[in-house]
């Protein structure tokens, strides 16, 4: 069976193509089909960003850098996002895009930290049950679709992560979005890929024990 999981991000310089290598590389490369695309790539074709393709190297295996050394940005297609079993964008702008140009995909589309949120406890096959009851579709899907769907239902039941505020009481960026920091400092920019990293391997940790329950439950 094959995942198939696109990353999004604004350019497809930064940030997804951060997520996509470091996920090749951490996950099952057979079991997987990953991808990146950019909501606002304007010329196709840029490479990868100096910094995050380091990120993504320091992380990776040894195939890391010479994907990295050929990425080009490209921009979101509706069909490969209808084709998804699920999307992963680094904020809700992204998301909100994903939404308008395929709104049959929205419901597989989330930020990478949302679908960390969600996906905390550990879903429970009651949980399918639940779904089956209101969505007849939902029963057939098997992998990562159906990770997706579990998610999905957990969307208004799951408590979202609290918005901090600063010392001078305004609040923080929302806890659910990767800001882009691709234009701010260098250490501010280094710090948000390294979180970002971090973060997939988060993902793929959780994404990857309900793959594995789900195939031993057969």
């Amino acid at each position: 069976m094959t995942h198939r999981l696109i990353f999004v991000c604004e350019a497809n310089i930064c940030r997804s193509p951060l997520m996509e290598l470091v996920l090749r590389a951490q996950g099952d490369a057979a079991g997987w089909q990953i991808s990146s695309a950019g909501t606002r790539v304007g010329t196709a074709g840029n490479r990868m960003c100096v910094t995050s393709a380091e990120i993504a190297e320091a992380s990776g295996d040894a195939e890391t850098p010479i994907l990295a050394a050929g990425h080009r940005s490209e921009a979101i297609d509706a069909e490969a996002l209808r084709a998804a079993d699920l999307i992963l964008t680094a904020s809700r702008a992204e998301r909100s895009a994903v939404a308008a140009a395929a709104p049959e995909a929205r419901s597989r589309a989330f930020t990478l930290r949302e679908a960390i949120h969600l996906g905390a406890e550990p879903v429970d096959a009651r949980e399918f049950e639940i779904i089956a009851e209101f969505d007849a579709d939902a029963a057939s899907t098997t992998g990562l679709a159906r990770y997706a769907e579990a998610l999905h239902a957990r969307r208004g039941f799951t408590a979202p992560p609290k918005t901090n505020r600063t010392l001078f009481g305004r609040r923080r960026r929302n806890p659910l979005d990767i800001a882009d920091a691709h234009h701010d400092s260098a250490r501010e920019h280094r710090a948000m890929l390294t979180s970002t990293s971090a973060e997939v391997g988060q993902f793929l940790r959780q994404a990857a024990a309900f793959l594995d329950s789900a195939a031993g439950s057969r």
